[in-house]
């Protein structure tokens, strides 16, 4: 098959479904199934959620001090994409050079906020740290398909060179999100 991701998925719905079995260990897949988390009861971060009433599922709720920014542009490269991102602190700038990795993989307008993942990453300077990061994000979209539509870093250790950070998004959906260019791997070059 050739065309867009979209057309390969409607064109192949059982591929979907299995897809969609090996992942969220479902066999039938539905569109107005809860992702990571957003299931009724359960906190969307890991974890237990606080006691609700009896029959009422508990939304994800994006705390207020986290934005919706779209600080970053991309260069082209031989092999490559240079997500070039900035922010009033370092730590903004980290995080939006992980919402421009997400986007460069799907439009971040499409994703909705309806769980959360954790990453931590260390490094032996900034740059590695910046690289570990990425390489974090990137390992938890590969094994549990959740794309980050936007990125909050929780703590940021500078001086020990350690980072904490928070996503917020939903599980990849080929019926909802359309493919962009998938990242097989983070890369030290031209990082800086």
């Amino acid at each position: 098959l050739i065309g867009l991701s979209t057309d390969i998925a409607a064109a192949r719905p059982e591929v979907v479904q299995i897809l969609d079995f090996y992942r969220e260990g479902r066999w039938q897949a539905s569109d107005e199934t809860a992702h990571i988390g957003a299931a009724a009861g359960a906190d969307p971060v890991g974890g237990a959620a606080p006691a609700a009433a009896a029959g009422e599922a508990t939304a994800f709720q994006l705390p207020e001090h986290v934005n919706y920014l779209r600080q970053f542009k991309y260069h082209d490269h031989t092999a490559d994409i240079i997500v070039h991102s900035w922010g009033v602190t370092r730590a903004e700038a980290f995080a939006q050079a992980v919402a421009g990795m997400f986007n460069y993989m799907t439009d971040l307008d499409n994703v909705e906020v309806r769980c959360a993942v954790e990453v931590e990453a260390s490094g032996h300077d900034l740059l590695d740290l910046l690289y570990h990061l990425l390489d974090e994000f990137l390992f938890v979209f590969g094994t549990e398909m959740h794309v980050s539509r936007c990125v909050e870093v929780v703590e940021f250790d500078e001086e020990n060179l350690r980072i904490r950070a928070r996503g917020y998004g939903e599980k990849m959906n080929l019926k909802k999100h359309e493919q962009g260019t998938e990242i097989k791997a983070v890369t030290m070059h031209m990082m800086r």
